[in-house]
């Protein structure tokens, strides 16, 4: 199963950048080992699930061959709310951007999904709301630049003669590109090297009305969106099903969920997981501790002292998470941290 799919609007949206440029993606002598799989999707509905590896593929080859390392914030000039599918005209018919968020918080698996998806959320301080996700791998950064930038250039589309006016924009990896290309874009100073991806809207701004609003016609896109999320969920296994949930508490409440959660969560009975998951070849206790081990690799890579992880990850102490990894891995924590600083010193 792929780690992180995506909807084929990404495609779509690149291939309409070339277009723009009369490059035509299919008859590109860069894009030549490419032409198969591309011909496949790009005419295809913008809801077609993608690999998220030919994007990556077809971003930096086109990056390499404009000379153009700014080339996702060229890129997302020609975005429509089409480009997002269902939910990009969802959130073109809304009211204001506050109803507008509320659906893309809702129905946000419809763009990206997969085994690694980490949900957008909501922080609200005192004049500003943010919305953020998650670090997961450094193997989504172009997928997460492209994203904050394109959630951004549509807000902007939708609103037209209302400026959308950020605070602040948030991004857990170093700079792709010289700072004045962000700096450019965003309109503001761009923090790198955070502990997740974000950005900040004044709350004042929630207000904001879209002059596209049809609420008649946003009635009928809700309940196409609740049918796409519906097949989508009967589509994954309960093991899936199960493994995602895990991992959002641990994320979200930095506690281990309990299996009479879980199983409601599942609407089942915990019996009823319990058998389903022996029949698996697994059990609660495995699923649990795979994915705590699989957010401790991430919260390591960002750093985080021990004691805070083990925090996290809901140990009574460090050295009850250190016993876990090392008999998860045959490696001690201080083992793995040596070997990603070895790592990243290589880059």
């Amino acid at each position: 199963m792929q780690d992180i799919r995506i909807s084929n609007g990404y495609i779509q949206l690149w291939a309409t950048h070339l277009r723009s440029l009369n490059i035509e993606p299919l008859q590109a002598d860069f894009l030549q080992d490419l032409h198969t799989p591309l011909s496949h999707l790009i005419d295809q509905p913008f809801d077609t699930e993608v690999p998220l590896e030919l994007l990556n593929l077809v971003i930096e080859r086109t990056q390499a061959h404009l000379h153009c390392p700014q080339l996702i914030f060229e890129i997302v000039q020609s975005i429509r709310p089409e480009h997002f599918g269902v939910l990009g005209y969802m959130a073109s018919k809304s009211s204001s951007i506050s109803e507008m968020i509320g659906y893309i918080m809702r129905f946000q698996r419809l763009v990206v999904d997969g085994s690694e998806f980490v949900p957008l959320q909501i922080k609200q301080h005192e004049y500003s709301i943010e919305l953020y996700w998650d670090f997961i791998h450094e193997k989504y950064q172009l997928l997460n630049e492209l994203t904050i930038a394109a959630m951004v250039q549509l807000g902007r589309y939708i609103l037209q003669d209302h400026p959308l006016v950020l605070r602040c924009v948030r991004f857990a990896h170093a700079p792709l590109m010289t700072q004045r290309h962000y700096q450019k874009f965003f309109g503001l100073d761009v923090h790198f090297s955070q502990a997740y991806y974000g950005f900040e809207l004044d709350l004042h701004d929630l207000k904001l009305k879209s002059e596209q609003a049809d609420p008649m016609l946003l009635q009928l896109l809700i309940r196409q969106a609740e049918e796409a999320i519906a097949a989508k969920s009967s589509n994954e296994s309960t093991l899936q099903q199960a493994r995602k949930i895990i991992a959002d508490h641990l994320r979200t409440e930095q506690q281990a969920i309990k299996i009479e959660q879980l199983a409601q969560q599942l609407w089942m009975s915990s019996r009823s997981l319990q058998r389903y998951l022996s029949e698996q070849g697994s059990s609660f206790k495995k699923l649990l501790e795979q994915e705590r081990m699989k957010r401790c690799e991430m919260l390591l890579q960002q750093g985080i002292s021990l004691t805070e992880i083990a925090q996290q990850l809901d140990y009574s102490d460090q050295s009850a998470l250190a016993r876990a990894y090392k008999a998860a891995t045959g490696q001690t924590l201080l083992q793995a941290r040596k070997q990603l600083k070895i790592e990243e010193e290589k880059k």
